[in-house]
């Protein structure tokens, strides 16, 4: 929503030109978030040096916007305000108020309106719930230097300040408002709990915890926070450290309070609300992440983004586990996690594992993991990832590649193991590959040659005659939860969409794998592939497995895997250029008794083989490639998939170019309305084994039907893994937002 009642606006019929405008994100917390536009002129800034004064976004403007008003009466602590400051060459005055809106987000598309800079303000707000402070901007961008000069004016304001607070009497936690005025307000980095200065019955018995500030500049009493005893216990919410304070904050370590002044460890967090018995004294302790020593029994905690951003800048081992939601803010990039892949002699530290905890990761740039070997990710939701990237390599929102390395250490033999990805999700999420706009050069597309109706050219003929290359290159996977690799259960892809738009080709894509080693109990849901890409499917692009590496990264010539088990796919689109399946897309492994069962895939909308015209218009085939409901085609492996107890959309062949894949006769073909009645279960939760391999575990189907409380935002009664039940809230928490 774009509101624009500022006291620019009202000024239009005063003569006065109005040719600079903020667009206006304003945030109080992840549920609450507004957007709109402010107007101002340029003659309430004056020039300096003979240029224009670019004006800056002040809180009085703020207040003056009904939007930001009421957004600021539902009583937050703070408001974060990010704001891009543009000018124009017209003036904006000249234009109705009521066509504002759209005529100025039609100049940012447009790039006629100029962009100058962005920035923050940040808006505290005191018990009363007015504004404690006059506004904090902070440039998102900034020099080294200009950040050292910034850095050296903050510590200084604070040495003065601290020192004439003392001297004019403001005392922490006293009755005093002294120079910060209400308590309330944050200082040295500090935010105090709301009930800081309650009022207590004179009578009542108080217990007092002390915070210690000796580490203050200029040397400060405790502060003193007093909580009622009730039953021998006093109830107090500590205060905790302000991260937008870039002069107290250190990325990826947390503040804490230990009541030993010499603790390395958090006793206390911040924030948080304890029962006490007994009056203590606490000293701030700081600490990597967020607590923790990294080891099974003490993980390291999670809590905060640049957390994540320090897990990116080492190659991680250890034990991590997320204890909040994490919030990447717009201006924050991340790059991959990766993992060490050579063993250590702690067993301790040759693991990696990370726990989300089944809290959300929301905003991520870049894929969560890069490279990765022998772990367990668990419990781990990502949400509004927008990933554009031009690199060309394996991609997953998740994980990109997960390998299984072999060494031989003294003559033994060790192996990492496959990694396992356990009870995640990802959705409202996009993953682009492409040149940026920016940079592509506009060239006339070219007309398409005239054929003769009777004509009977070969593929490669007709490649040709569109000035098509006969060979393509194709190469790397992608997929929503691991491009290449991992063992994959219990997970879930929703609102997805994957565009390749380099000239190179994907060779897979898959809404849950682009190849993984295997996967079980999983769903796609609302999944769009598109683009450069040859073999696409809903849970996998390639059915083909995984196999063992040498610590160098050579192959090794052992294979295991294959098998898609107990997965369920709908409403799947793929447009691409050889074959789309809605299981997998190309079939086929070097693992002999590889499985296709107990799943299903409907709504599907498949578009394959070479088009004419651009990468968007598919409408006329020059070569049609190949699809199946449940595998597009089999691959030029060894072995061929059994498919049983599988059920296929009707408007496709089972396998659409079947050579080596076999299927029996419990797999069906079922129109729309069929996968919505209780027969489906008879099929889908059939007990499954190969019959050339008797010995193998039995695999059964768990699905279930879900009525409206358990459906939680899933269309329609579909059947669905009980597994994933507990997944789906998770997934309706967000929308992709672009900037």
């Amino acid at each position: 929503m774009f509101n624009n009642d500022t006291p620019s606006t009202q000024k239009n019929k005063g003569g006065i030109e109005v040719r600079y405008f903020y667009k206006t994100k304003a945030t109080g917390n992840k549920e609450n978030v507004v957007n709109f536009f402010i107007l101002t002129s340029e003659t309430e800034n004056p020039k300096e040096n003979d240029k224009p004064k670019i004006p800056q976004l002040t809180e009085a403007m703020l207040n003056k916007n009904s939007v930001y008003k009421e957004l600021a009466n539902r009583k937050f602590g703070k408001i974060m305000v990010d704001y891009h400051i543009y000018s124009t060459e017209s003036d904006l005055a000249e234009i109705a108020i009521e066509d504002l809106d759209e005529h100025l987000q039609t100049m940012i598309d447009d790039k006629t309106a100029v962009f100058h800079a962005k920035s923050e303000l940040v808006v505290m707000f005191g018990k009363s719930g007015k504004p404690i402070t006059g506004g904090k901007k902070k440039n998102k961008k900034q020099s080294k230097l200009l950040n050292a000069f910034t850095i050296g004016a903050a510590v200084i304001f604070l040495v003065v300040g601290i020192g004439l607070g003392t001297l004019l009497g403001g005392k922490l936690g006293g009755d005093n408002d002294g120079m910060f005025g209400n308590q309330d307000l944050e200082f040295d980095g500090l935010i105090m709990p709301d009930d800081f200065q309650q009022q207590f019955d004179p009578n009542a018995e108080l217990l007092t915890i002390s915070i210690d500030r000796s580490y203050s500049p200029v040397p400060r009493e405790d502060i003193q926070i007093k909580g009622e005893v009730i039953d021998g216990v006093a109830t107090i919410t500590l205060p905790h450290f302000d991260r937008t304070e870039f002069f107290s904050h250190v990325p990826g370590h947390t503040w804490g309070w230990t009541s030993d002044p010499n603790g390395t460890k958090i006793e206390y967090y911040g924030g948080k609300t304890y029962e006490f018995t007994q009056p203590v004294k606490l000293y701030r302790v700081l600490v990597k992440f967020g607590g923790g020593n990294g080891t099974k029994d003490d993980p390291y905690l999670l809590n905060y983004f640049d957390q994540l951003t320090l897990m990116s800048q080492e190659k991680v081992r250890g034990y991590f586990r997320q204890i909040e939601d994490i919030e990447f803010p717009h201006w924050a990039d991340h790059e991959p996690i990766n993992t060490v892949n050579e063993l250590k002699r702690n067993p301790q530290y040759e693991y990696f594992e990370y726990d989300g905890g089944g809290f959300v990761i929301d905003g991520l740039t870049a894929p969560l993991f890069g490279t990765i070997s022998g772990s367990i990710i668990t419990n781990v939701n990502i949400i509004n990832a927008n990933i554009e990237t031009s690199r060309y390599k394996n991609y997953g929102f998740l994980v990109c590649e997960a390998f299984n390395y072999r060494y031989e250490v003294g003559g033994t033999t060790y192996e990492t193991g496959e990694t396992i990805i356990k009870n995640s999700t990802v959705s409202h999420s996009t993953i682009h590959v492409q040149i940026p706009a920016d940079e592509i050069e506009t060239i006339p597309p070219a007309q398409p040659p005239t054929i003769p109706p009777d004509a009977e050219l070969s593929d490669e003929e007709l490649l040709e005659l569109y000035n098509l290359p006969v060979v393509k290159h194709g190469e790397y996977a992608i997929g929503g939860i691991t491009g290449l690799g991992g063992q994959i259960e219990n997970c879930y892809v929703t609102n997805v969409e994957i565009f390749m738009g380099l000239s190179d080709y994907f060779l897979y894509a898959g809404g849950i794998s682009g190849k993984p080693a295997n996967v079980t109990n999983s769903g796609v849901n609302f999944l769009s592939i598109e683009g450069n890409i040859f073999h696409a499917g809903g849970i996998a692009g390639s059915g083909g497995g995984s196999r063992l590496y040498k610590a160098d990264g050579t192959e090794l010539p052992i294979f295991y895997g294959g098998n898609i088990q107990g997965c369920f796919v709908r409403d799947f689109k793929a447009y691409v250029e050889t074959s789309a399946g809605g299981i997998i897309g190309e079939g086929s492994t070097n693992e002999e008794n590889a499985l296709i069962s107990n799943s299903y895939a409907m709504g599907l909308d498949f578009k394959v083989g070479v088009f004419e015209g651009s990468m968007g218009e598919r409408e006329t085939p020059v070569i049609i490639g190949i699809t199946g409901g449940i595998i597009g085609t089999d691959g030029n492996e060894r072995y061929g998939h059994l498919v049983v107890n599988t059920v296929s959309d009707s408007c496709y062949r089972i396998v659409g170019s079947l050579s080596k894949s076999r299927l029996d006769e419990t797999v069906r073909l079922a129109p729309l309305h069929a996968f919505y009645q209780e027969g489906m279960l008879d099929v889908l939760n059939r007990n499954t084994i190969h019959p050339n391999n008797p010995e193998t575990v039995i695999f059964t189907g768990s699905f279930v039907f879900a009525d409206d409380e358990r459906n939680n935002g899933v269309d329609g009664r579909l059947p669905f893994p009980a597994e994933i039940a507990e997944l789906f809230e998770k997934t309706i928490k967000g929308e992709v937002q672009h900037e």
